[in-house]
């Protein structure tokens, strides 16, 4: 009882008003995106008849958290949950699965698995060309190498500009990026192809590339567990 009494007291002691000028400034400086989860928010909380001096108190610990998180691309969903998951725990005291920010592993990390999702992938393709007959050979040695390492650092930017929530014209610079690191990763292997002298390039045979795409493609997945590598495109 000595503890609800106090807990009165402390509450009647706050200035609400100056807390709620507060909110209003916090709130101003928010997405757009989090203004509207916290407008529909209050509408869930006052559909519940929540008093106005509670709501004040619970959106100004909201809005500050939510945009000290708000530089780091972290939404209030990727905080609290959804509105309704965050109503109900307000409301009832039942709390919802709150989503985790995905975080991104070390730039080395995410060479190393892009350099082999691409370079395994174009292994397998071209493996399985010889097996089809679509070609006669594999792939040259210094090719080979080279897809490895120009593709690990064509996933690398792909992945820097992968969408993040909250972030405005995101996807543009994703579909953007996307198409210019791509047509720069085939255009320089068709170049480097070209211009490596046969003997610097001995040729390796299709069914060896296609064990080298099935090693590489094992390898990934190995080492996406071994060395918790997140934030990758697969």
């Amino acid at each position: 009882m000595a503890r609800k009494n106090k807990a009165n007291e402390q509450e009647s002691q706050i200035d609400y008003a100056a807390k709620e000028k507060e909110n209003a400034e916090l709130f101003d400086q928010l997405t757009n995106k989090n203004q509207e989860y916290m407008i529909k928010l209050n509408r869930r909380l006052d559909e519940a008849n929540v008093s106005e001096e509670r709501k004040t108190i619970i959106f100004s610990d909201m809005l500050k958290n939510i945009l000290s998180e708000q530089a780091n691309h972290n939404t209030a969903r990727n905080i609290y949950g959804t509105v309704t998951d965050q109503a109900n725990y307000l409301i009832q005291g039942k709390q919802g699965e709150v989503k985790e920010p995905v975080e991104r592993s070390a730039t080395w990390k995410l060479w190393l698995d892009g350099a082999l999702l691409l370079g395994g992938m174009f292994s397998l393709i071209t493996g399985i060309s010889y097996y089809t007959g679509n070609t006669e050979a594999g792939l040259g040695v210094t090719t080979l190498l080279l897809n490895f390492i120009l593709g690990g650092f064509a996933v690398m930017i792909i992945t820097k500009y992968a969408p993040k929530p909250g972030v405005k014209g995101g996807f543009l610079k994703y579909i953007l990026a996307t198409t210019l690191t791509m047509a720069a990763w085939i255009m320089l292997m068709a170049f480097s192809t070209a211009l490596i002298p046969p003997a610097l390039n001995p040729v390796i045979p299709g069914s060896y590339t296609l064990i080298i795409g099935v090693i590489a493609f094992a390898a990934k997945w190995y080492l996406k567990r071994k060395l918790d590598i997140k934030g990758t495109l697969i």
